[in-house]
């Protein structure tokens, strides 16, 4: 069950800060990494912070914290492991970072399937 818990804080603390980041626009020089200040980065930065909250919501509210974690890590691994074929470049830090959150989040998911 920490397994859970340590994907929840990640979520929090890596999609709530670059939820926050892009959402502010406060790094501009992240646009290599991230492409340029669009509407698709702004409507990405929304989904970050709606991960980041979410996942709050579920350590702060334990009763949900199953139904959450289900829904919540199962469509990340999935946009995570598409990003690898979206972005076609495995060496981009974002995709890098996605494949090994994905890998902790199927984790989490392995945890919930055999409780």
């Amino acid at each position: 069950m920490i397994i859970i818990y340590v994907s929840l804080v990640i979520n929090i603390v890596v999609a709530g800060f670059w939820g926050v980041v892009l959402f502010s626009n406060t790094f501009p020089r992240l646009s290599h990494v991230f492409g340029k200040d669009t509407a698709g980065l702004r409507i990405l930065s929304s989904l970050y912070l709606s991960i980041a909250i979410v996942s709050l919501f579920a350590l702060i509210q334990q009763e949900y914290i199953i139904p959450i974690a289900y829904t919540l890590f199962s469509l990340q691994v999935v946009y995570k492991i598409l990003s690898v074929f979206s972005v076609r470049n495995v060496k981009n830090p974002v995709v890098i970072s996605n494949v090994v959150i994905a890998g902790i989040h199927c984790a989490s998911l392995y945890t919930l399937y055999t409780m």
